[in-house]
């Protein structure tokens, strides 16, 4: 099957998901190079993509819902508008990706590396995001409810207008991250050493979490 153009491997894929396997292929693209390809609109649901090579890519509006894509490499690929929900992404490298608007709900992203991202208006809901780095990430107005952040660095992202209600943000590094009075920490679970070197003066205190009421 790596023989045939990716196409038509991706038209193999379609054929496998719509008939629920009883026709056609899955696609099967681990350890391989896809580097650059225009993959606009791709349907890779439930595709293996583990280790494979999607850098700089251009996979805007991609569906890749349930997907296997541990390990794999998508450095500043284009992503805008896809779909990664309920992906397994562990270990996955987006350093530099543009993720604007894309789903990742329920995504399983425990260390990946998303440092200086793109992920502005994305949808995180319950998203497993522990240890991941995601240093001078860009997430404002994006949507991280009940997420579990545990352990992951966002030191110096912007976090202006992103809602963390009822996220795990226990041993959290925020350093320096920027946030605004629509930044929305409700009912989050973390410690007051977690929002360390964070200016808060500009949220509002029903957005703090109950950790910091006091402070």
């Amino acid at each position: 099957m790596e023989d045939l153009p990716l196409s038509e491997r991706i038209a193999l894929h379609a054929l496998w998901l719509k008939s629920l396997g009883a026709r056609g292929v899955r696609l099967d693209l681990t350890g391989q190079s896809v580097r650059g390809t225009d993959m606009h609109d791709a349907v890779l649901v439930g595709a293996r993509l583990t280790d494979a090579d999607f850098r700089q890519a251009d996979l805007i509006d991609a569906n890749f819902t349930g997907s296997d894509l541990r390990g794999a490499d998508l450095r500043g690929a284009q992503l805008k508008g896809a779909d990664f929900s309920a992906a397994d992404l562990k270990n996955a490298r987006f350093r530099g990706a543009k993720l604007n608007n894309a789903n990742l709900e329920r995504a399983k992203l425990a260390f990946a590396d998303l440092r200086d991202a793109k992920l502005t208006g994305a949808n995180l809901i319950e998203a497993d995001l522990m240890g991941a780095e995601l240093r001078g990430v860009d997430m404002g107005q994006a949507k991280l409810r009940g997420a579990l952040l545990s352990g992951a660095d966002l030191r110096g992202a912007n976090l202006a207008g992103t809602d963390f209600s009822y996220a795990s943000l226990l041993g959290v590094s925020l350093e320096g991250a920027t946030v605004d009075r629509d930044t929305n920490f409700y009912g989050a679970n973390g410690n007051a050493d977690d929002f360390k070197g964070v200016d808060l003066t500009a949220m509002k205190r029903e957005n703090l979490p109950s950790s910091l009421w006091a402070k």
